[in-house]
């Protein structure tokens, strides 16, 4: 019983061992291939490979590399498209800006001159009403005078007082068709002044009607032609997008070539000229690879001598522990 619990630990201990150099290898295997896949990608076209296999990666490897150039190309014309259309674009604004301000210049006194024109003109039919309703007054004033002037004239004996009031109205009466005469000709000058301005006012809304016509005209024509760019860049960014996610998947479907022609470099010992360092470091993580195979070989070796029916009974017996201590844990909380 002395050893059932000590081969037990012992062998958790090396299942511990086992994964934590499982993990390292993983990550070594990770970096080796990186490194192997750039000594490929600097070597590549250094050497002449005789294996049909690695002869065929190569050969995948100037297509993709031929394809990207392609691809390049292509995005070179596509920035130069864009770039073109950019400037359309500012020279487009910038016309729109000039022509803005030209008939904004333009409108500006014509404006002026129609408000004056047409507040003159306003201020002169306004009198004309005023002329009209003042004549309106005095012709019911003249009517009401007639009739107290006659209810005066029915009365055989009037007093002093019905007299002078009947001499005031008749007065009133004298006076009232020269009044007449002063508003109806003050209203025929007011209204043949308001005559004289309406051709002017008629010139001037004509003129800044034509100068709106032009601004509507200019605003369509700079929409239309600011939405047709931004619809061609639209078209040109989403190109440049495929073409960018193209170039990506070439990357990632290089990476195995280029990790094969690394592989086969790294075996014959061949370095690229321009960073010999590679193969040093791709040689290194071979050999951090095969210790670490290795030592968890003799590991699982060494749990798989151990005695089955010693360790099931320790697996069950901690599984009952741990069961236990859950159960605690439960009821405690």
């Amino acid at each position: 019983m002395a050893a059932f619990p000590g081969d037990g630990f012992r062998d958790l201990a090396r299942r511990f061992r086992i994964a934590r150099a499982w993990v390292a290898r993983l990550r070594v295997r990770r970096a080796l291939a990186t490194a192997e896949s750039e000594l490929g990608w600097l070597g590549w076209e250094q050497v002449d490979f005789f294996d049909e296999q690695v002869a065929a990666e190569v050969e995948k490897v100037r297509a993709f590399e031929n394809t990207q150039a392609s691809l390049l190309n292509t995005a070179a014309e596509l920035g130069a498209r864009k770039g073109a259309l950019d400037q359309e674009l500012a020279a487009e604004i910038e016309r729109n800006q000039k022509t803005n301000a030209e008939l904004d210049a333009e409108r500006g006194p014509l404006a002026a001159r129609f408000e004056q024109a047409d507040s003159r003109r306003r201020l002169k039919l306004a009198a004309v009403e005023r002329f009209e309703r003042a004549l309106e007054e005095l012709v019911r004033t003249q009517r009401e005078l007639e009739t107290r002037s006659r209810d005066f004239m029915e009365v055989v004996n009037l007093d002093a007082a019905g007299r002078a009031e009947s001499r005031e109205i008749s007065d009133a009466l004298g006076r009232i068709p020269g009044e007449i005469k002063h508003v109806m000709g003050d209203k025929a000058t007011a209204a043949q002044e308001a005559a004289a301005l309406e051709p002017e006012v008629v010139r001037l809304r004509i003129e800044l009607d034509h100068i709106q016509a032009a601004i509507n005209e200019e605003s369509e024509r700079f929409s239309a032609g600011s939405r047709r760019i931004a619809g061609e860049i639209r078209q040109l960014e989403r190109e440049r997008k495929k073409s960018d996610v193209h170039m990506t998947r070439l990357d990632r479907k290089k990476h195995g070539p280029y990790r094969a022609i690394g592989a086969c470099l790294a075996d014959q010992g061949i370095a690229p000229r321009n960073q010999p360092e590679i193969l040093e470091k791709v040689l290194v993580l071979r050999e951090r690879d095969g210790a670490l195979t290795e030592t968890m070989g003799a590991m699982q070796a060494v749990c798989a001598a151990a005695s089955p029916s010693g360790l099931a009974a320790f697996y069950i017996f901690l599984a009952v522990i741990l069961i236990g201590l859950v159960v605690l844990a439960a009821h405690h909380f």
